[in-house]
């Protein structure tokens, strides 16, 4: 009885989650993979289908009942909270002038478009119809988590074998960002398919609209004036020796963003994102992440161990089908559609391969899309395990796979120009 007092108390959930955290850093870096990774399975370790630590109701059959974040409301909360830090993190590391070129918008855009189409008509032709919902709204949100590339993933790898000044990386790395920004526009788009009935062409334009202009507009009034407002303020701080005082309005700046995108029916992580990236040319951006990556130490494991405790893998055989096609989906648009546009210009078939693969890890924004769609009831948890697995086996075989293909590669001498994109 004492025990299970324990397991229901926030203050032993949030030990238990940290001490995860760290013990996943520390183990999956002996091993080469990536820190998210570690997080995510650890925490299937832990949650409700393998030991049971964090404790939730569930059926006569075992299997959790409802939304398990619905019955853990401080987890979620603070799990929501990592979210939106990672992608205010994500958003402060893009810089639009040197990252946006040509060729990247045009791989990103073709990268993003065939995995959402694929994604949509493999759910429409594989799954049944839900019990609750409809199949339409499942279909857009399962084509909208193949949408975006983890930068963290790819860049890790790329930064490790010391190629990031490379042909190849750069067109990777600025492709991956490009999609970022197309996966926020895509959620925006998404979410408000899935929940809307009568679809119309026009009501489609209108949603694009609103989520392009949210992203431009809010980015051009954010980087033009609230950056230099919040600039000002830093330096004033500093003189009056409170040198959190930029950090502090910077990070009310990203909540305001955060409310606002959430006001108009667009997720509160697109509005964080854009909030990042409006700082991205401060003055004072590199300071403003590296405090804001304090915060991401605590509260982004929380999010990617709380990822993990939702799924559940006693899955049906008929769903570990379809998570294995669609991972196979997944991994073939995105190496159809990066990889050929690069080719098209000009790049070598290596280099090009190289391009596809680098594309191919989902994490971030995809975890991020299969948890919106997961508390907002449009898919189910057995979707969004689904989702989650396919998430997983990406980023485990891309790495090995994309250092073969950019194996003889010259390592580059010059890193500087992009670095700052490869905080994770």
């Amino acid at each position: 009885m004492m025990f299970e007092g324990m397991l229901n108390d926030i203050w032993f959930k949030l030990t238990l989650l940290l001490v995860v955290a760290l013990a996943s850093n520390f183990l999956f870096s002996r091993l080469g993979q990536p820190k998210i990774i570690g997080q995510i399975l650890l925490g299937i370790l832990i949650g409700p289908s393998v030991l049971g630590l964090i404790g939730i109701s569930s059926s006569t059959s075992g299997i959790p009942t409802g939304n398990i974040f619905d019955q853990l409301p401080e987890i979620g909360t603070i799990a929501t909270l990592g979210a939106i830090i990672l992608l205010f993190i994500i958003g402060l590391n893009c810089d639009m002038k040197e990252i946006y070129t040509k060729g990247s918008i045009i791989v990103a855009t073709s990268g993003v478009i065939l995995p959402w189409v694929a994604g949509f008509l493999l759910a429409e032709y594989m799954l049944p119809e839900p019990a609750a919902g409809t199949k339409f709204a499942v279909s857009v949100m399962i084509g909208a988590a193949l949408v975006a590339t983890s930068v963290a993933i790819t860049a890790g790898v790329l930064k490790e074998m010391g190629v990031i000044g490379s042909r190849p990386a750069k067109m990777i790395l600025g492709a991956a960002v490009v999609d970022d920004v197309l996966g926020m526009i895509v959620l925006a788009i998404s979410s408000n398919l899935a929940v809307g009935t009568d679809i119309q062409v026009m009501n489609i334009i209108l949603i694009v609209l609103a989520a392009v202009v949210f992203v431009g507009v809010g980015a051009f009034v954010g980087s033009r004036y609230i950056s230099r407002l919040i600039d000002a303020v830093e330096r004033r701080g500093a003189k009056k020796d409170l040198p959190e005082s930029g950090f502090l309005l910077a990070l009310a700046f990203a909540f305001l963003y955060a409310f606002i995108a959430q006001s108009i029916g667009i997720s509160a992580i697109v509005g964080a994102f854009v909030a990042g990236t409006s700082l991205a040319k401060s003055e004072h951006c590199k300071k403003f992440s590296r405090s804001t990556e304090v915060l991401g130490w605590v509260l982004t494991p929380i999010f990617f161990i709380a990822l993990g405790i939702l799924v559940d893998i006693r899955l049906p055989l008929e769903s570990w089908i379809f998570a294995l096609v669609l991972t196979l989906v997944a991994a073939a648009t995105k190496l159809a559609g990066c990889g050929i546009p690069a080719r098209l210009m000009k790049m070598s078939n290596r280099e090009s391969l190289a391009v596809g693969l680098g594309m191919i890890p989902r994490m971030e924004i995809a975890m991020v899309i299969a948890l919106y769609a997961l508390w907002q009831g449009v898919i189910s948890q057995e979707i969004y395990s689904v989702l989650v697995l396919m998430g997983l086996l990406t980023a485990l075989f891309t790495a090995p796979l994309l250092k073969w293909s950019m194996k003889g590669t010259p390592r580059a001498a010059d890193e500087r120009a992009i670095e700052h994109t490869l905080q994770s």
